[in-house]
C-alpha cells in the first residue's frame, strides 16, 4: 500500500532525525497519515510523542535564552495540542509563539496550520495572509498561498481560494522550478507531508495538494469534467495518490478504479462510503488477497447480507491491523444490520408494506432468505392456498394439501418462509413458502 510505504519512510526519518524540527515534523506527519487510515489510537500516540518532544525543546531553549528556537518549539507544541483536540491549550501556545517573532513567515504559516486544525478558518486565513506578505522565497510563497487558499475555502471564500490554487499550480509548473522538478525526479520522491522539511518534499506536497484541493472545488460546484482533469493531473504528479485515486473511482464508478484506490489506502472513510454505494448496484465479487481487496470483499459481503463470511474477512484484517477504526466500523455494521433485519421481521404488516413497495434493503432480503418463521394461520378454504398469518394476508404460489386432519377457518400453526409480496383479491399479500402445518397449541 502507498500509505504503508509512507509510514515506513516517516518512521525512518523520525528514528534518524538529528535535529528537533525534523523529529517533531515526522511524528506530526505520521499522526496525520494515521488519521487518513482511520488509525485513531496510533495517530494520538504520534501527536503525543510530538508534543512531548516539543515541550522538552521549549524547556531547553527557555533555559538557554534562545528566543527564536523557543518560538519554534512552542508553535510545534501548539500544533500538536490542536491535533489532539486540546483547543484552549493549543490557542495559548500558538499565541505565545507568534509574539516571540511576528516577522517570521514560517511561524505565521505554522500558526495558520494550528488554527486550521482547530477549524478557526478566519484566524487561519489572516495568519496565512501575514505569511504571504512577509515571504520572499518563491517556494515558501507557494506554500503560504496554499495555506491561505485552504483557509479561505473553509471560511467560505471559494472564488478567491480557487484563483489562488490556480496561481500556485501555474507557478510551480513554470520554468523557475525546473531545477527543483529535476531533483524530485532524480530522488524518485513521492511521499507528501503535512509539515515539510526539505525543498523537494515541499514542492511535491504543495503541488499535489493544490491540484487535489482545486479538483475537489471543481467537483463541488458541479464541473465534473474539470474535476476529473484536475484529479488526473494530480496523478501525473504522484501516480498512486490515494485521494486522487479515490475521487476518480467515485467519478467513474469503475471496479478497476476502486481496486486501485483501495490498494493505495484501504481504510479511507470517504472511499469506503463511496464503495458501499457502488456495490449496491454493481455485481462485484472480489477474489484478490491484497489488503485493499479484502476490504472491498468485506464491504461486498456485508451488502449481500453474507454476515458470517464478512466477519471472517474482517477478523483476518483485524489480526493485521488491530487498531483500525475502519475495520471496527464495518464489524459494527454487521451487528447493526443483523439487528435491523431481525427487527424488520417482527412486524409482518410492515414487512409486507416494504416488500410491496420494493423498499427492502439487501440486508433485509438476506435475512428473509435465511429465516424460518412460525405463526398462527387461518386459511380461507381447502385446499389451502390463502388466508391470514398473524392477521396479515398471505397466499402460496399454488394450492397445497397437507397430511393430517385440518379444517379451513380454524387457527393452525404454520411454519414458513417469506418469498416476497404478491397481489391477491385486489390487495397486497405475503407470498409464502410453507414448510409444515400443525394444529394450534
Amino acid at each position: 500500500m502507498a500509505t504503508d510505504y509512507e509510514i515506513k519512510t516517516m518512521q525512518a526519518q523520525a528514528a534518524s532525525a538529528n535535529d528537533f524540527s525534523t523529529q517533531v515534523s515526522a511524528h506530526l506527519n505520521l499522526g496525520d497519515l494515521r488519521t487518513t487510515r482511520n488509525e485513531t489510537e496510533l495517530a494520538h500516540q504520534e501527536y503525543t510523542t510530538a508534543l512531548a518532544a516539543a515541550q522538552r525543546e521549549r524547556k531547553e531553549m527557555r533555559e538557554d535564552a534562545q528566543a527564536a528556537e523557543y518560538a519554534i518549539a512552542t508553535i510545534f507544541a501548539g500544533i500538536a495540542e490542536a491535533k489532539l483536540g486540546h483547543q484552549e491549550r493549543a490557542f495559548e501556545l500558538l499565541e505565545e509563539a507568534i509574539r516571540y517573532n511576528a516577522e517570521d513567515p514560517h511561524l505565521w504559516n505554522d500558526y495558520s496550520s494550528g488554527m486550521g486544525a482547530m477549524h478557526l478558518a478566519r484566524r487561519a486565513a489572516s495568519a496565512a495572509r501575514n505569511a504571504v506578505a512577509l515571504e520572499s522565497s518563491p517556494l515558501e510563497l507557494a506554500l503560504d498561498q496554499y495555506s491561505l487558499a485552504i483557509s479561505l475555502d473553509e471560511a467560505g471564500d471559494n472564488a478567491e481560494a480557487m484563483k489562488l490554487l490556480e496561481s500556485v499550480i501555474a507557478s510551480l509548473k513554470s520554468s523557475k522550478f525546473n531545477l527543483l522538478r529535476r531533483d524530485v525526479a532524480r530522488h524518485e520522491s513521492f511521499e507528501t507531508y503535512s509539515t515539510v522539511r526539505t525543498d523537494v518534499a515541499a514542492y511535491l506536497t504543495v503541488l499535489l495538494r493544490s491540484q487535489i484541493q482545486l479538483a475537489n472545488m471543481y467537483e463541488q460546484r458541479g464541473d465534473i469534467a474539470q474535476a476529473r482533469k484536475a484529479f488526473e493531473d494530480a496523478l501525473k504528479t504522484r501516480t498512486d495518490d490515494p485521494t486522487a485515486l479515490g475521487a476518480l473511482a467515485r467519478l467513474s464508478n469503475s471496479t478497476e478504479a476502486y481496486a486501485q484506490a483501495f490498494d493505495a489506502n484501504p481504510f479511507s472513510s470517504d472511499l469506503i462510503d463511496d464503495y458501499k454505494t457502488y456495490v449496491r448496484t454493481a455485481n462485484v465479487h472480489t477474489e484478490r488477497t491484497s489488503t485493499g481487496a479484502q476490504m472491498r470483499r468485506a464491504i461486498e459481503q456485508i451488502t449481500r447480507g453474507e454476515d458470517v463470511a464478512a466477519k471472517r474477512t474482517l477478523e483476518g484484517l483485524n489480526q493485521k491491523f488491530p487498531n483500525n477504526d475502519a475495520i471496527r466500523s464495518l464489524a459494527s455494521d454487521i451487528a447493526s444490520h443483523g439487528a435491523s433485519a431481525a427487527e424488520f421481521l417482527k412486524d409482518l404488516r410492515a414487512t409486507l408494506t416494504l416488500l410491496a413497495q420494493e423498499k427492502v434493503t439487501p440486508e433485509q432480503r438476506a435475512q428473509l432468505d435465511r429465516t424460518t418463521l412460525t405463526g398462527t394461520a387461518i386459511f380461507d378454504a381447502m385446499p389451502f392456498e390463502s388466508g391470514t398469518i398473524d392477521g396479515v394476508p398471505f397466499r402460496f404460489s399454488e394450492a397445497m394439501v397437507f397430511k393430517g386432519t385440518f379444517a379451513a377457518k380454524t387457527p393452525l400453526r404454520l411454519t414458513y418462509r417469506i418469498l416476497g409480496a404478491t397481489e391477491w383479491n385486489g390487495a397486497s399479500a405475503l407470498l409464502l413458502e410453507p414448510i409444515r402445518v400443525e394444529a394450534a397449541r
